[in-house]
Formats: C-alpha cells, structure tokens, sequence
C-alpha cells in the first residue's frame, strides 16, 4: 500500500503512464507530462486542504460554544 501520491511507468518505452493515489488505486493513464501535471493539482489541493481544515476545526467549535452558551440562556 502507498503512501503518497506516485506516477509508474506502464509501458517499456515510457511513452504512457499511470498515477496512483494514497490507497495505491490507479487515478489515470497518459503521458509522463499529464500524470505529473495532475500528480501537481492533486498535492496543491491537498495541501490547501490541510491549510483550510484547522480553520475549519476551530470556527465549528466555536460555534459550538456559541450554540450552547446560546441554548443554556433560552433554557433559563
């Protein structure tokens, strides 16, 4: 099993290629410069994605308190 992102040669020849993700599943197939260009896209979302996620995490909990602080005084 992977553990990032990697592209393998298909053919003997190196003319076509395939990009397999974390779980080692084939994303795609074409020509070196395709896999590497989508392999690039893949790791900027991701990367996005991780920046985002603690943002994310910490406004949910924030609202969390605010439901409840806002729940506890209708409730009184």
């Amino acid at each position: 099993m992977g553990t990032k992102p990697m592209v393998f040669p298909l053919d003997a020849d190196g003319r076509v290629y395939v990009l397999h993700n974390e779980n080692d599943e084939p994303i795609c197939t074409g020509s070196r410069e395709t896999c590497y260009r989508l392999l690039e896209l893949m790791l900027e979302v991701k990367r996005r994605a991780d920046v985002v996620e603690p943002v994310i995490n910490h406004l949910t909990e924030d609202t969390t308190v605010v439901l409840r602080v806002a729940s506890a005084a209708s409730s009184t």
